[in-house]
């Protein structure tokens, strides 16, 4: 055999067993996504019941926290009045007492201009 027909019949030696490793790597994962597709398909009927059971779970929580949530919101929203009403009150009141501190000014005033009008003689 010459070194040309050697070279070649390495060469197409080597590009046979890559090709023939490449399929096996192909078949080798195609198995495995076989066993894979299988399982999950095997586990869905658990998973849906285990999903369907979570969803009945978390609604019935919330239908049962419904009232708890309604009386705090409501709670939340008297507290709020309360307070406002309250401090309408305390704006009413200071209101009044500013009034009542004015009005004893100018009493205070209209007394103490009248005693200097006596005391210097009158108009």
């Amino acid at each position: 055999m010459d070194n040309q027909n050697q070279d070649y019949d390495q060469s197409a030696a080597q590009d046979a067993g890559y090709a023939a490793g490449a399929a096996e790597g192909d078949y080798d994962r195609a198995g495995q996504d076989l066993s894979e597709d299988a399982n999950k398909v095997e586990d869905a009927p658990a998973d849906v019941g285990r999903d369907a059971e979570q969803g009945f779970d978390s609604a019935a929580k919330s239908v049962e926290d419904a009232p708890s949530d309604l009386g705090g919101a409501l709670k939340g929203a008297a507290d709020w009045v309360g307070d406002k009403v309250g401090g309408v009150q305390g704006d009413a009141d200071t209101a009044e007492s500013d009034a009542k501190n004015f009005d004893n000014s100018v009493d205070q005033s209209y007394d103490q201009g009248e005693k200097q009008g006596e005391q210097q003689g009158g108009w």
